[in-house]
């Protein structure tokens, strides 16, 4: 996901505050899903100081470097029954829907009054079915939510649930489906711009630094053309999963009623990536599809172990970049 790395700089930098929230009365938080997010997700709430419960995850290799003494059950449904709040951090709708139901469900182990908060960029109405399905099993008080951020989770968590629910309904999902929306068309038209440059005889060194001091900076700008120019294309986040995330933008579309042409037609770039290079590969590789089209090379030395951090300036961030001796000469 573009700015993945920037939410676990973000949450590592906050997460050593201490919570006010007592272990000793604290909810019992398992975790379903153990990759990126949810490792995050983990390593914060205990960082935190609160109680998590079990661990679950398909793949028992994941989430090696959490405490080993935390339980890992073997269903979805033993982890809910260990727990009074579950997190799903899952890479779709379907991994959602098929951990919850089912006999070795979630919703087969939660206790009445239970909780689930999904990390995923996930279908906002299937929360809300999966959700009605809960109070239809006899499960009063349950409550589901979307959120997008253990550091919200470790500040909302100290309240009482039932306070926060008005916050945590909302569908924050679809603001970071909106985000992942803005990003792959800043990376079409980042491609774009680049193979222009090249062509036209520009140097893409001094293109990147133009743009960076220009009103067409964004953080894909900053973040994501080094890992053009390294030929990485952020292998952080797959392309199959911005993919999903476009095509969940895609559906909101016609559900509002809102024509979103741009995002139609830098889904069309993705798609095509992803059936060439499969779905694994990084969520960037749009910029290497268009680069093999023309037969252009848009990579450039001194970026191969290139590295950013993150400042925040007035409830915003920005990107420093850390090997500035590498790719200049210069500190």
């Amino acid at each position: 996901m573009i700015g993945r790395t920037a939410l676990r700089l973000f949450l590592s930098r906050h997460s050593t505050r201490r919570s006010a929230y007592s272990t000793k009365t604290a909810h019992k938080i398992g975790i379903i899903g153990l990759g990126n997010v949810g490792s995050t997700v983990a390593k914060n709430l205990i960082k935190s100081g609160f109680t998590v419960s079990a661990l679950l995850d398909k793949d028992p290799k994941v989430g090696q470097d959490l405490p080993g003494d935390i339980p890992r059950p073997k269903t979805p449904r033993e982890l809910a029954a260990m727990s009074d709040v579950v997190t799903t951090a899952l890479p779709a709708p379907p991994h959602v829907k098929q951990v919850l139901l089912g006999e070795d469900g979630v919703l087969a182990g939660l206790r009445s009054g239970g909780v689930w908060i999904d990390h995923s960029t996930t279908d906002y109405q299937q929360t809300l079915d999966l959700t009605a399905e809960a109070g239809i099993r006899g499960l009063n008080d349950f409550q589901g939510f979307e959120l997008h951020s253990s550091l919200l989770l470790t500040h909302i968590l100290p309240l009482k649930l039932r306070k926060a629910s008005k916050f945590l309904r909302r569908p924050s999902q679809e603001v970071w489906l909106f985000s992942n929306m803005i990003a792959a068309v800043n990376v079409v038209t980042m491609t774009e711009a680049m193979l222009l440059g090249k062509r036209g005889g520009v140097d893409l060194k001094s293109l990147f630094d133009a743009i960076r001091f220009s009103a067409g900076n964004t953080y894909t700008w900053e973040t994501e053309a080094p890992l053009v120019f390294n030929g990485t294309y952020d292998p952080d986040f797959t392309i199959g999963l911005h993919c999903k995330d476009l095509n969940l933008g895609y559906q909101l579309g016609r559900k509002f009623n809102v024509p979103i042409q741009i995002l139609a037609y830098a889904e069309q770039i993705y798609n095509r990536a992803l059936y060439k290079f499969g779905d694994e590969v990084g969520s960037t590789s749009p910029a290497k599809l268009l680069q093999d089209e023309l037969e252009e090379n848009l990579q450039v030395e001194g970026f191969e172990d290139w590295t950013y951090t993150i400042e925040h300036v007035e409830d915003s961030m920005a990107v420093v970049h850390t090997t500035k001796e590498k790719v200049y000469g210069q500190k």
